[in-house]
């Protein structure tokens, strides 16, 4: 393998690397909180049904909000994840392009 394709290589592992570690990270964090979140309104909705302070109804209201923080988490993941993707991509083609000698 020629020097310039090996430099190609580490040059295209180091922009993905540097990309995806800081919205890793970001998504870490967000999802750490997140996932606290859920798990102590599920705990608060355990204590309330086995102690009777949540009737059946009222389950069934607290459990769709469960629902839907986790379906927001999710969505939120998603849209994250796919912004990330979209950064990396546009990084590799301008790298990529500059490579070729392609003004952009």
């Amino acid at each position: 393998m020629s020097e310039n394709v090996a430099n190609i290589i580490t040059e295209i592992k180091d922009i993905s690397s540097s990309i995806l570690e800081k919205d890793i990270s970001a998504v870490r964090g967000f999802s750490e909180r997140q996932v606290e979140a859920i798990a102590k309104q599920t705990a608060l909705i355990q204590n309330g049904v086995e102690n009777g302070d949540i009737d059946e109804d009222l389950r069934e209201f607290f459990l769709d909000g469960l629902e839907a923080m986790a379906l927001n988490f999710v969505n939120t993941l998603k849209g994250i994840l796919a912004v990330t993707i979209e950064k990396l991509w546009n990084a590799l083609v301008n790298f990529l392009y500059k490579a070729v000698g392609v003004a952009i």
